[in-house]
């Protein structure tokens, strides 16, 4: 196991998060949590939170698809590039389409989700200590846009327990 691999040795760190998300301190709790993932596991960690959100929409999409199951499958993460780029072709229409017209309700909850998908493919694809390597915050950010869909997208307890359960679960 690399030293990327380990886990770091702050027991406090969930406890930590917990404090950071209930402060709506997002970016510092997926930093904790994040940063404290063996690299192993943190494609399914994500891809289990896009899978939440995705769940909850019932938005569909063979892109999000794609993310999710090479996400789920190790021997498949190095090809997760290709998807990404589409999934940034789609950022950025949907960002012209924002500085245009605007955007519909729908819409921007679907700019949320591609969001969301762009990190978990870049989070994928770090996953394999690629030489060129997306920002190495990149999961970090996981956080704050899960806390998006929980302060404006799905509001009620239920989903903002279900959030935070897997957020901060690494199985």
């Amino acid at each position: 196991m690399t030293q990327a691999e380990m886990p770091q040795k702050d027991e406090n760190h969930l406890k930590q998060a917990a404090q950071c998300w209930d402060k709506g301190e997002s970016w510092e709790a997926g930093k904790l949590i994040y940063e404290n993932l063996p690299n192993s596991v943190r494609p399914r960690w994500a891809g289990r939170i896009l899978k939440l959100v995705l769940e909850e929409s019932g938005v569909q999409s063979p892109l999000f698809s794609q993310v999710l199951a090479i996400a789920g499958n190790e021997s498949m993460w190095k090809c997760i590039r290709p998807v990404f780029s589409s999934l940034r072709q789609m950022t950025l229409q949907l960002d012209e389409n924002r500085r245009g017209s605007g955007l519909t309700k729908d819409e921007e909850l679907l700019a949320s989700i591609v969001f969301l998908a762009e990190l978990v493919a870049k989070v994928t694809y770090n996953a394999t200590n690629p030489a060129d390597e997306f920002d190495e915050d990149s999961g970090w950010w996981i956080a704050t846009s899960l806390r998006w869909f929980v302060d404006h997208a799905w509001t009620e307890e239920r989903f903002s327990e279900a959030a935070w359960s897997a957020l901060r679960t690494c199985e």
